[in-house]
């Protein structure tokens, strides 16, 4: 025997006789039928605030009242439950015109064996509408956290501009005062002047950090080739990203166990930590901190994999929820704060990389949530690159090409005692220099300027005189386009982040100065 399926059925009928008949020939369909019959604009008001129905039934008009009206009313109010008109006296012209209104189906008073397949097939197309509605906003999510990366990129790279040039220079003027303490013997208070100068450089390195951070969760994961990751490093990029949201709730423990890279991608690894360690933040109350820890924890299980777990002592997760909690659009945050989409897609993303998800939780004592994922291959491996200064062959003539005048000044003071340095604030000034004949050992060029670019140089230049070409090296505070990154991966010149160094900046130059 067929089990019963329920149905609520919220009726619009002046006649309990007709009322009866409905229900009878639902229950002969194979529905267990939950309802409620209304026949004036304020009941069915009333009942559609109260509660959920799967299908409004209407007569077409009864004294107070008509399908028209309900049909008005069902769709003002934001409802989209299937509305199907059943009569005995419309003529087909009436019906016609409630349809294209937006009634789903006519079934005649008279014809009622139709109404359950009616019924049926409105559900389905109904369950459909709904479906393809969270498509739509899942789309839209996903479009939006696109844009909002694109402009985080390109932030970055506004960023990194100005603090290359605070950094090289806060770093030459600490240098310059060390030698000028210790030629001097200047005493005490020039020892608290280096000291806030210090304080300045540690400020812009960890500056630095954050833009770097923002540069992995801003990059197009699907323009990104999984590869070997380094799972401690994305956990404390993450870890910095979320501060502001943890730092009221909880304090963080970490015990990092050694463990090989992982087989994955930065920004979709980075994806799924900061959705776990946000979800661990808000599951404690605010102003709980000193008693509350998020425990983040990385080791190697018996199988090879790698383990990363993120603990809480938060609120925990109800366990008839649990089966749930992976399920898209599945959320128990309120309205505005959660899209039920970050544990799908954290799902989808760890399985994605041949890893797996899983979770542990006890109301009021906390969850875990524990991902697994496969070390990286051999041929993967993360390369680790010891920066040293080797001197120059010889002193070299290096072409700076940026439109940041103090990138130029910067790096003309940091490579000055070795080299001769050459500053063009842009491109079209560097190309007329070597068209004129200019020949240069190191063309250090940005790779985003306005009216012509690093690439557009590039190009040029394999043009015109390919040595200068292959002698270009790109200053890049952050490739935010696609252009830009398709272009850096298919090229073979080096290329350095900004903001730099002094150490990597010479160490790179003087590579590629030969005797």
């Amino acid at each position: 025997m067929t089990e019963a399926r329920r149905l609520r059925a919220l009726i619009v009928e002046d006649s309990r006789d007709d009322e009866a008949l409905l229900i009878l020939e639902l229950r002969r369909g194979g529905y267990e039928v939950v309802h409620e019959r209304v026949d004036t604009e304020s009941a069915m008001k009333e009942a559609l605030e109260r509660a959920a129905w799967d299908v409004v039934l209407s007569d077409y008009a009864i004294p107070q009242f008509s399908a028209p009206d309900a049909l008005a009313l069902l769709r003002g109010m934001g409802f989209d439950t299937p509305f199907i008109i059943v009569s005995g006296t419309v003529g087909e012209e009436a019906a016609v015109t409630a349809m294209k209104s937006g009634a789903n189906d006519y079934v005649p008073k008279g014809s009622l064996a139709r109404l359950c397949l009616a019924i049926e097939r409105e559900l389905r197309e109904a369950a459909l509408r709904v479906e393809q509605k969270k498509m739509r906003e899942q789309l839209l999510i996903s479009d939006r956290m696109a844009s909002i990366g694109t402009l985080a990129a390109g932030v970055a790279h506004e960023i990194n501009n100005p603090l290359a040039a605070v950094i090289a220079n806060l770093e030459l003027i600490a240098k310059d005062l060390e030698r000028i303490v210790d030629e001097l013997k200047i005493g005490e208070r020039m020892q608290e002047v280096l000291e806030e100068l210090h304080d300045a450089r540690e400020s812009a390195d960890r500056l630095r950090h954050i833009v770097r951070d923002l540069k992995i969760f801003s990059r197009a994961s699907d323009e990104e080739r999984p590869g070997a990751v380094d799972v401690q490093k994305i956990l404390e990029s993450t870890l910095r990203i979320a501060h502001n949201e943890i730092r009221y709730r909880a304090r963080v423990e970490r015990n990092y166990s050694a463990v090989p890279p992982v087989h994955a991608t930065e920004a979709r690894l980075g994806q799924v930590f900061l959705n776990l360690i946000v979800n661990a933040a808000q599951a404690i109350p605010e102003g709980q901190a000193e008693h509350n820890v998020i425990y983040i924890t990385t080791g190697l299980e018996a199988s090879g994999r790698v383990a990363v777990e993120v603990r809480d002592t938060g609120c925990g997760i109800p366990a008839e929820n649990l089966s749930r909690i992976f399920d898209p659009f599945f959320t128990t945050k309120p309205v505005g704060v959660g899209t039920g989409l970050g544990l799908s897609i954290c799902h989808q993303i760890v399985s994605g990389f041949g890893g797996d998800i899983q979770v542990d939780s006890q109301t009021g004592k906390g969850t875990a949530f524990r991902v697994l994922l496969p070390p990286a291959r051999a041929e993967e491996a993360v390369k680790r690159p010891v920066v040293s200064v080797v001197p120059a062959a010889r002193r070299g003539h290096v072409l700076v090409v940026d439109d940041e005048p103090m990138i130029g000044k910067a790096v003309g003071r940091m490579l000055g005692n070795e080299h001769e340095v050459t500053l063009a604030l842009n491109a079209a000034d560097a190309l007329r220099r070597m068209v004129a004949g200019e020949r240069f050992d190191v063309v250090l060029c940005d790779l985003m300027m306005p009216h012509m670019t690093g690439m557009e140089l590039h190009a040029e230049l394999l043009r015109i005189a390919p040595d200068q070409a292959a002698r270009m090296v790109f200053l890049t505070g952050g490739a935010f386009t696609l252009a830009a990154r398709t272009f850096l991966d298919t090229v073979p010149n080096q290329r350095l982040d900004k903001p730099f160094d002094t150490q990597k900046l010479r160490a790179l130059i003087n590579d590629q100065i030969k005797p």
